[in-house]
């Protein structure tokens, strides 16, 4: 690993020049908001630093996709402002917080967001600090007491009025004048005269800490996959995903678009996709349906799966905003799959199979997409869906007419076929969310073109 595998994200807590000094060759960002690291998740990174963030006037950087950075094997360093309040939020999970004001929010000498916002300039005017932060007004009147310019009494005065103003208010004349009658300004002035930064030498810290990780070969750890990435409804993947659609784009051609503009450009009403949303339907009851039931044997850390394919590198997510965590989730549902298809599939049911199998064939549609690299819809994985359906006492109302046709039918397997694939038909128009589970074709359709590489064909299919 080198620097240029290093992010920060930075404004006015240390000026671009001097952080250069530390880290070179690492890639600097504006201060984080909502999406900044969902952003740039597929680009490469071992290492995030989180100096600064917006706090006003657009939603400020979320503690999910810090984790999501976390658990797809990126280091996380928060330091000196918003990376200091997120460090000491998410303590345990991994990321690693450095500096004064990072123990100071851990020890809970402060708690507000407020302690290091500041009002400063934009980017044109190198983030200039206009305001002053509480946190570098108490590291400095504590200064100022340790060398017996000013009292204990001073210091709480001041603190008090400061944290009373608005943050965007909060000038060293504009916080002092109200105390004139209080304490003596001018000696308080006098005492702050060669006030230190503490958030520049916490972010320095962050950005040596950094240095030190990029000169070293540390491997990245494995993707971890979180509760909430599983897909039932109760634990809200839907409001993960839309966030990450928002926010991560597909990188390829020279372009960068947000998944969610590719989801609005498929139509799921194409006859060719209908195969594909009923296999991923297939797919995703039996693996939910396998963790309910609690199968014995049920290991979520082995087996093969076409998620494994080497294929699937950096480039190739950068092209198609697939994540490392959306590879780890598919693959550990892919292979969970293929063993229940395994444990309900033996050589006695090989010719009942076939027989669902010749029917799918029968009904199979042209596919605009070679979807069936990533999944097939299989008479195994059909009756598979069928058998654990049954052994969760999910039936449909009888219906008489099916009864009378597979009663008219002499060969039995060819009976017990139809039965399989009308139960099959009863569970593709009720629908998986009936059962708990949050299934969106549309989603379904882009993860196929993600894992395929072929984003241009949504582009023509929109045309």
């Amino acid at each position: 690993m080198n620097s240029h595998h290093v992010a920060v994200f930075l404004g006015p807590s240390c000026p671009l020049d001097e952080a250069k000094v530390y880290l070179p060759n690492a890639d600097y960002f504006p201060p984080a908001s909502r999406g900044s690291f969902y952003d740039i998740i597929n680009d490469g990174y071992k290492v995030i630093v989180l100096i600064d963030g917006l706090f006003y006037g657009k939603m400020s950087v979320w503690h999910k996709e810090i984790m999501f950075a976390l658990d797809s094997g990126i280091a996380v360093i928060g330091a000196s402002s918003m990376g200091a309040l997120r460090a000491a939020e998410l303590q345990g999970s991994g990321i690693t917080g450095v500096g004064t004001i990072f123990s100071w929010y851990m020890d809970g000498m402060i708690d507000g967001d407020d302690e290091v916002a500041l009002l400063h300039e934009g980017a044109e005017d190198c983030y200039t600090p206009v305001t002053i932060p509480l946190v570098t007004l108490r590291w400095n009147l504590k200064r100022a007491i340790a060398r017996g310019l000013i009292d204990q009494r001073s210091e709480t005065l001041i603190i008090e009025c400061a944290k009373q103003m608005c943050f965007t208010d909060r000038t060293l004349e504009g916080i002092l004048t109200p105390l004139k009658n209080e304490i003596d300004v001018n000696a308080v002035m006098e005492a702050l005269a060669d006030a230190e930064d503490i958030k520049k030498i916490d972010a320095i810290l962050a950005l040596r800490m950094a240095a030190q990780m990029a000169s070293s070969a540390i491997a990245s750890p494995a993707p971890k996959v979180r509760d909430y990435e599983y897909i039932h409804i109760n634990l809200g993947i839907e409001y993960y995903s839309s966030e990450r659609l928002t926010s991560i784009k597909a990188k390829g051609n020279g372009t960068e678009i947000p998944l969610a503009e590719y989801l609005g450009r498929i139509d799921t009403d194409h006859p060719g996709y209908r195969d594909l949303v009923r296999a991923r339907i297939c797919q995703r009851l039996i693996v939910g349906w396998a963790r309910e039931l609690h199968i014995e044997g049920v290991a979520e850390d082995d087996g093969i799966s076409v998620w494994d394919s080497e294929a699937l590198d950096l480039d190739h997510r950068r092209a198609t905003g697939l994540t490392l965590i959306d590879i780890a989730r598919e693959r550990r549902d892919d292979a969970l799959c293929s063993r229940m298809q395994e444990r309900f599939c033996s050589p006695d049911t090989d010719a009942l199979v076939a027989a669902v199998d010749l029917q799918l064939t029968r009904h199979r549609q042209d596919a605009p997409i070679a979807w069936q690299r990533m999944v097939v819809l299989t008479g195994q994985l059909v009756y598979t869906m069928y058998c654990m359906g049954l052994k969760k006492q999910i039936r449909p109302k009888q219906n008489k007419d099916l009864q009378q046709s597979t009663r008219l039918q002499e060969d039995a397997i060819l009976a017990e076929a139809t039965r399989v694939l009308a139960y099959a038909e009863w569970i593709y128009e009720v629908g998986p969310r009936i059962f708990g589970y949050v299934l969106d074709p549309a989603r379904e359709v882009l993860l196929a073109h993600q894992y395929l590489n072929c984003m241009d064909r949504l582009n023509k299919e929109a045309a």
